[in-house]
């Protein structure tokens, strides 16, 4: 007779499929098997950028890295004049999350309309499968690729670049996307040469929103 358990994490690992026993899991969000595949079950329905959530703010979805797969999310409110921009991390314990979630869709557009700011959301890449420092490179790539596109950026991006007040530039993110921010922003000043590295942009500051900041021991 087949063991029963009323545990479903129990059952979940005594089941059989073709990747073994589960070997780690953060209940309902990451599942690891002995084989190595990572499993991250839908917690939280993802939008497409066209979804309204605000009558005044345009979103629009850019590539930033091919490669990596890099990507964001951006927000322009319609009001007139230049806009500072805010460049926001999701959070999400490094390992969930994602920049076309709902939660944050509605979140940013609203926080673009209300602030009135530019807001380029970023999608970076996820823990497991892409250990950290992989989060900060791809923080230091997308405020990098934003000064590049500040410097000579194509007519496809002038729908948000002609909008954007380039001495008023921010970081933010909150939990794990405001460590995040907080290691981008160190990595900026603590250049050999920080001017070179934000140049035309202006960092006026960051805003850490409930940050979680770990220890080096693994947990």
């Amino acid at each position: 007779m087949a063991a029963i358990s009323f545990d479903p994490r129990i059952n979940r690992q005594m089941s059989k499929n073709s990747h073994g026993v589960i070997i780690e899991e953060i209940d309902g969000l990451v599942r690891v098997y002995k084989d190595g595949h990572i499993e991250m079950p839908p917690i939280i329905p993802s939008v497409p950028c066209n979804v309204a959530t605000v009558n005044d703010v345009t979103a629009k979805d850019v590539v930033i890295d091919k490669f990596t797969n890099l990507w964001a999310r951006i927000y322009v409110s319609n009001r007139s004049g230049t806009l500072p921009l805010l460049v926001y991390f999701h959070g999400g314990g490094f390992c969930v999350g994602s920049a076309a979630w709902s939660c944050y869709h509605e979140f940013l557009a609203n926080l673009a309309s209300k602030a009135s700011c530019i807001i380029v959301s970023i999608n970076y890449r996820l823990a497991p499968e892409n250990r950290l420092s992989a989060a900060y490179d791809d923080g230091v790539n997308a405020f990098t690729w934003v000064k590049q596109q500040a410097l000579n950026g194509p007519p496809e991006h002038q729908w948000w670049l002609s909008r954007c007040n380039l001495s008023s530039i921010f970081l933010a993110g909150d939990s794990a996307g405001a460590n995040i921010a907080y290691n981008v922003a160190t990595r900026l000043v603590s250049s050999y040469n920080p001017e070179s590295m934000t140049k035309p942009l202006c960092f006026k500051g960051i805003i850490l929103i409930q940050p979680f900041f770990g220890g080096e021991a693994r947990t």
